[in-house]
């Protein structure tokens, strides 16, 4: 394999590596504001100005409380955690 090669399939693998710590750090998120989302109280109504009263974990960045809030409404309409 030609030097010129290698290193371009250097440069992918690396790529590709970081891609994969970016997908796998996503969905760590995800877990974490799904964990977030069952450990609420659903009598309780939630919006974004409030949502970081009401959790003790640590204050939410404006992406993660409308993950965290969406994901509280949708148990609230019974939906599945899954969808």
């Amino acid at each position: 394999m030609s030097m010129l090669k290698q290193g371009f399939r250097r440069d992918r693998l690396q790529s590709d590596k970081k891609v994969k710590a970016h997908v796998k750090a996503f969905y760590k998120i995800m877990d974490d504001m799904q964990k977030l989302a069952d450990s609420v109280d659903l009598s309780i109504d939630y919006n974004e100005d409030n949502i970081n009263d009401y959790l003790d974990y640590r204050d939410l960045d404006p992406m993660e409380k409308f993950l965290v809030l969406g994901k509280i409404n949708d148990r609230k309409n019974g939906k599945s955690n899954n969808s």
